[in-house]
């Protein structure tokens, strides 16, 4: 079995709970990244299943670590993915999410997308929606959307990966050549509920969720839910149960969040 050791802090995985993706820059050897561009369109089970995959790819270190710290020691590898190769021009794709868009605030599912060339401006980048990630969304509405504030294109260098919770908004950018743009799409699943933090961490005593900066196309209210939905992933990654949950919200004033078990209840 290989042995796999979580390399986010707190800081990280608070930061991925905010924004929802995390991007490893450079991180396949370019020989490889080489053998991965000659693929053909379409599903790629066999290249994704492959030892050299699991290898070069799915078990590097710092891909590696990064899904044990969201998923847990015990996660499950991708037996099979899906190769997405552009090499025409193409006005884009229509904003959507893989998933169901808001189902939960758990983080069971990180979807991967590995790039084996170079993805500039022009090639048509993969373009996702920081903070997305949780929000229930008709999909219908949401392919009418144009450009939206905050949004980032992942122009990468060669063997870069890009981490994501699944149901993230994400599309395929304007391409303008002819060049060819490869992507290969992948996901490793959670195995267990988390019962403790999974990451690195400094001391046993949970920290507070220390909130980030609101995503620049939320109101005022919709920050304040992004802000809930945000405590309750974080709380849950941490293994707290609903009733520490509460207690340890410091977002919530203490006569809102004390709790006592009905049984206990005694009517004078």
């Amino acid at each position: 079995m290989a042995e796999i050791r979580p390399t986010m802090t707190d800081d990280d995985v608070m930061d991925f709970v905010a924004n929802g993706y995390v991007v490893l820059d450079e991180m396949v050897d370019a020989d490889f990244n080489e053998r991965c561009r000659n693929l053909q369109q379409g599903p790629a089970k066999e290249t994704v299943g492959s030892p050299d995959f699991i290898r070069e790819v799915l078990l590097h270190p710092r891909l590696a670590g990064v899904i044990r710290s969201l998923l847990g020691p015990n996660f499950l590898m991708p037996t099979g993915g899906h190769h997405h190769l552009i090499d025409q021009p193409v006005s884009g794709q229509d904003w959507h999410s893989d998933g169901i868009s808001g189902l939960g605030y758990e983080i069971n599912e990180l979807q991967c997308y590995y790039y084996p060339q170079d993805v500039n401006i022009e090639d048509g980048p993969t373009m996702i929606l920081p903070g997305s990630h949780c929000r229930a969304v008709n999909r219908d509405a949401l392919a009418h959307y144009g450009d939206l504030a905050g949004q980032l294109s992942l122009v990468v260098k060669a063997g870069t990966v890009a981490i994501t919770r699944y149901g993230i908004w994400h599309r395929a950018g304007p391409k303008l050549n002819h060049k060819p743009r490869s992507m290969i799409k992948f996901s490793y699943f959670r195995n267990a509920d988390p019962r403790r933090r999974d990451w690195l961490i400094d001391s046993e005593e949970i920290p507070a969720y220390r909130d980030r900066p609101a995503a620049p196309y939320t109101s005022g209210v919709e920050s304040y839910r992004d802000l809930r939905r945000r405590i309750h992933t974080w709380n849950w990654l941490c293994g707290l149960s609903e009733e520490e949950s509460m207690a340890h919200d410091r977002w919530r004033p203490a006569y809102e969040t004390g709790t006592q078990p009905v049984e206990e209840v005694v009517l004078q």
